[in-house]
């Protein structure tokens, strides 16, 4: 059992992973999870958007302009279509923290505050402030929607330029089409804005710099840097 998490009913440990599409978060996530299970612990994984339940694949609909017009939607909405998707999956979150096991998502809260706030700031040409963004994003999550706070958010470091190659080539791959987060200059905007939070709320923020100059580190070592950084923080999961 481990213990930690923000909301003093929950014994377990929360953490996430988030940054620019095609940065590594489903593969340290995995990665992460083999490596607390093989130290003894229950892990559970999530990820959002999650495609595979009903809001999920109706908010894929909506990113690729198969249903509605996502460019005209307003930002408030957007983050409705997420923060319900994320909800589907409470009370699982909720049980495994409260037995003392680690839950790890691939996209938290986080990430939607970075997008909301993205969306939020072009449609309002800046007549709305930042933290008024992120402070909604977070009322509706973990107030109204009542989701656990994450004890820290894991920041994979990869410049839009970087990971806009890794992403047309995940693309093709799968046949995947199109989304509007797609874009390069999203990316490129949504970077900024996790910069922002980890220079200014560090011990939520955990930044893992997977680039030496303009070469992407192997896996292995990003998931060494992501370890030692855990255990920085909670020493506990090896005791």
């Amino acid at each position: 059992m481990v213990s930690g998490n923000n909301n003093p009913n929950m014994k377990g440990l929360l953490f996430s992973f988030d940054g620019v599409d095609s940065s590594g978060k489903a593969t340290q996530t995995r990665l992460l999870v083999e490596r607390l299970r093989f130290a003894g612990h229950e892990v559970h994984r999530f990820q959002t958007p999650d495609y595979d339940t009903t809001s999920g694949r109706e908010l894929k609909r909506r990113l690729q302009n198969k249903l509605g017009n996502w460019q005209t939607t307003t930002w408030q909405e957007k983050l409705g279509y997420f923060a319900t998707n994320r909800l589907e999956h409470r009370e699982e979150v909720l049980e495994a923290l409260a037995a003392g096991h680690v839950v790890i998502y691939d996209r938290y809260v986080p990430s939607s505050m970075t997008f909301v706030a993205v969306e939020a700031l072009a449609q309002a040409k800046d007549t709305v402030a930042r933290q008024e963004i992120y402070d909604h994003v977070q009322e509706v999550e973990y107030v109204q929607n009542k989701m656990p706070k994450e004890n820290i958010s894991i920041f994979l470091d990869v410049p839009p330029r970087v990971s806009a190659v890794l992403l047309e080539q995940r693309k093709e791959k799968l046949q995947d089409e199109d989304e509007y987060t797609d874009h390069i200059s999203v990316q490129e905007r949504l970077y900024a804005e996790y910069e922002f939070l980890c220079n200014n709320d560090p011990d939520r923020f955990f930044r893992v710099p997977c680039v030496k100059t303009t070469q992407l580190l192997d896996v292995v070592t990003v998931g060494e840097l992501i370890w030692q950084g855990v255990l920085e923080r909670y020493p506990d999961l090896v005791a």
